[in-house]
Order: structure tokens, then C-alpha cells, then sequence
């Protein structure tokens, strides 16, 4: 039953955002717009277990911080991250509860980076020159990577517990899904006419930094004994679980653009 789900969820999510991608303008900030709000959300419930309560309104300040990073400047950005830092610290002040405060602080400085700025990075990317056809080549090269690493990892995989996080994975998998994100990258590449060096920060933003993004979501979710950030997505989990290797891949694949330009 699970595996229909998943299947059917993938049939109908895959699709719609490789769309949404392409289409970028409104329909792309949307769309970021409620994976950044429902991901706070999801990062919120998970603090909580370990008895650190994020603030609710952290999580449309999310949106706001979202919004500043691809509209405007450095300090209408500062603005926004000031705003709910007065916000979270004026709680604690006026409730004269200073316990556990730097924690509370710490997880909603993390949670509004994670996600408002780290997906920002997706629609800067779409505003590149080609950027629809950069944009679409990393999600898909997300997806190829992870089946190549989880298959050849369940199929031939026998050094596992070499990522701590998550132990079920193996170094074999690992390495799998950073040649299927090289040859995929090039053959991208081909398709789209992207240059050689363009291949290979592509390669090196899916196929090493996904993976760390997707190794890095389990760790946290095993840090506070959870299999998945929310059931949101019948059979896939939460909006985290989905786009963990997005998270990272995209600022580092925007920023190695910038830098290599």
C-alpha cells in the first residue's frame, strides 16, 4: 500500500513541479513560498520534541525573510532577520522567562536559514541566463542520483555504516549517485548546450552536496527519534523529507555559478 503512495504521489508531484520549474515568475515563488512556510512548520514540530519551542509566528516571518531575499537588498533582508529576532526576544523578555532562551534563539535562526534562505537560492537560479533549463537539470539530477545510490546501494552495498546519520546507507550507494549525477550533468549538458564547467558544478552540487543534504536532514531527524519530518506526503513523509538534497544543492550550485562565472 505504501509503495501505490508513493507511486502516486511521485505521478502527480514530479510532473507538476518540473512545470512549476520551468514556468519560474509567480507561479515558482508560490510555490517556494509554501515549501518555505510548511517546512518551518515541520522544523518546528521537530524542535519541539526536544522541548525547544519556536515561536508560531517564526513560521509566516519564514515567508517574509523569503521574500526579502529574492526582492530586494542587504537591508531590507537584515530588516526582516531583525524582526523576528526582536520577536523572539521580546517574548522571553516581557514573559521574564530567560530558560532555555539561546536555544529557542538558535533553533529560529537555523530554521528561517535552512529554509527561507537556502531556497531562495532556487529562484536565483531560475533568473540566470538558461536558467530554466539549470533549474530543471538539477532536480532531475537530484532524483536520478538518489535511485542510483539507493539501488546500487541496496544491490551491492556492504560498506554501510560509514554515515553515522544514517547507517543503512552505504559508501558504494554513496559513490553511485555522485557518477550518476557526473554522467547525468553531461549529458544535461548535451541536451541543453551548458557549458563543460557549468557540467561539472552541476555534478559536484548533486551529486557530493545533495547527498550531504539528504544525509544531513537524517541526522537531525535521528537526533529526536523520528522516521520522517511530518505525513503531509502519503508515503514520502514531509516537504523536508522530499527536498532535503534541494536545500543544499541549490545555494551551493548558485553559488559556484557566481564564483566560476
Amino acid at each position: 500500500m505504501d509503495i501505490i503512495k508513493r507511486l502516486l504521489v511521485a505521478l502527480f508531484f514530479m510532473p507538476a513541479i518540473l512545470i512549476i520549474f520551468y514556468t519560474g515568475g509567480i507561479a515558482l515563488i508560490s510555490f517556494l513560498a509554501l515549501v518555505v512556510f510548511i517546512q518551518t512548520y515541520e522544523l518546528r514540530e521537530i524542535f519541539l520534541i526536544k522541548e525547544i519551542k519556536i515561536p508560531l509566528i517564526t513560521i509566516p516571518l519564514s515567508v517574509l525573510v523569503f521574500a526579502a531575499v529574492i526582492f530586494y537588498s542587504f537591508p531590507e533582508i537584515l530588516a526582516a532577520l531583525l524582526l523576528i529576532f526582536i520577536l523572539v526576544m521580546g517574548k522571553d523578555l516581557i514573559s521574564g522567562r530567560s530558560q532555555g532562551t539561546l536555544n529557542r534563539i538558535t533553533a529560529t535562526i537555523f530554521s528561517i536559514i535552512y529554509t527561507s534562505f537556502f531556497l531562495a537560492a532556487v529562484y536565483k537560479i531560475r533568473l540566470l541566463d538558461s536558467g530554466a533549463f539549470l533549474i530543471l537539470s538539477l532536480i532531475s539530477l537530484i532524483w536520478i542520483t538518489d535511485s542510483a545510490a539507493f539501488f546500487v546501494g541496496r544491490a551491492f552495498g556492504k560498506h554501510r555504516g560509514i554515515f553515522k546519520a544514517s547507517p543503512n546507507k552505504s559508501l558504494e550507494g554513496y559513490f553511485a549517485g555522485i557518477l550518476a549525477a557526473l554522467i547525468g550533468a553531461f549529458a544535461s549538458s548535451w541536451v541543453f548546450d551548458f557549458t563543460a564547467i557549468q557540467a561539472i558544478l552541476l555534478a559536484v552540487s548533486v551529486g557530493i552536496f545533495g547527498q550531504f543534504g539528504d544525509l544531513f536532514e537524517s541526522m537531525l531527524k535521528r537526533d529526536v527519534g523520528i522516521k520522517d519530518s511530518s505525513s503531509i506526503l502519503p508515503g514520502h513523509g514531509g516537504v523536508l523529507d522530499r527536498l532535503d538534497s534541494l536545500q543544499i544543492a541549490a545555494p551551493v550550485f548558485y553559488l559556484l555559478l557566481f564564483f566560476f562565472k
